[in-house]
């Protein structure tokens, strides 16, 4: 009678521990990419998070209008500390806008940038006010959008021509727009940096309608901030 063919107990056992030790390789293969994976994300995160908050940035300065005008309402750069003593400024301006696709929006826009404690996520974040629909009989409120989170400090300068200004005041500069705004942020981040748990990133904007002003403004501005 012939002999029906088969595994012994050993081969079975054999071929089981070969399995469990590839399927053992294999999951410290995928343990090892992921983690790597997971932290080269957490590494790009804080730069990916300056990078889009400074392209919103740089759309609205770039295209800032000249303050002059019905519908064109002040630019201005405010300089400001936060309780810790961190920069914490503040800009309004107005610039056109390709948002159509919001109820009433108009061509020209108010934005409002400003550095605020946020109450619910006990941080503070970086803010757009957006006013669209600026020739409304009634007074509309902004749209607040928060561009930023964890900000630690945010800086603006303003280059008149000959220097960088910690503040502008367009009605001072003959209502001119400076021909270059200097934007930095800093955000606090679990990361291991150069300085710990914080992460920077500068970005200067070049302002297709600034001017550089003359000597005679640049003077009389600085004299009127110093009487100020």
């Amino acid at each position: 009678m012939a002999k029906r063919g088969g595994f012994t107990l050993l081969e079975m056992l054999v071929a089981t521990a070969l399995f469990a030790v590839l399927a053992g390789s294999l999951y410290a293969s995928l343990h090892i990419a992921f983690k790597a994976r997971d932290s080269a994300t957490a590494a790009l995160d804080p730069a990916r998070r300056l990078e889009l908050a400074l392209n919103l940035l740089e759309q609205d300065l770039r295209s800032a209008m000249i303050p002059k005008g019905i519908l064109a309402g002040s630019f201005t750069g405010l300089d400001g500390k936060d309780a810790s003593g961190n920069e914490s400024d503040c800009l309004v301006l107005c610039c056109t806008t390709s948002e159509a696709a919001y109820q009433g929006a108009a061509d020209v826009k108010k934005v409002e940038l400003s550095c605020e404690q946020s109450a619910q996520a006990g941080e503070q974040v970086l803010l757009r006010r957006v006013t669209n629909n600026l020739l409304s009989p009634r007074t509309l409120e902004p749209r607040v959008e928060v561009i930023c989170r964890s900000v630690r400090a945010f800086n603006l300068r303003f280059f008149d021509g000959l220097d960088w200004q910690d503040i502008w005041d367009a009605g001072a500069y003959d209502n001119t727009l400076p021909p270059a705004v200097e934007v930095t942020i800093e955000i606090n981040t679990n990361r291991p940096t150069r300085q710990a748990g914080i992460y920077r990133m500068s970005r200067i904007i070049l302002i297709p309608c600034g001017t550089a002003a003359s000597t005679t403004t640049v003077a009389l501005a600085r004299g009127d901030r110093r009487t100020g």
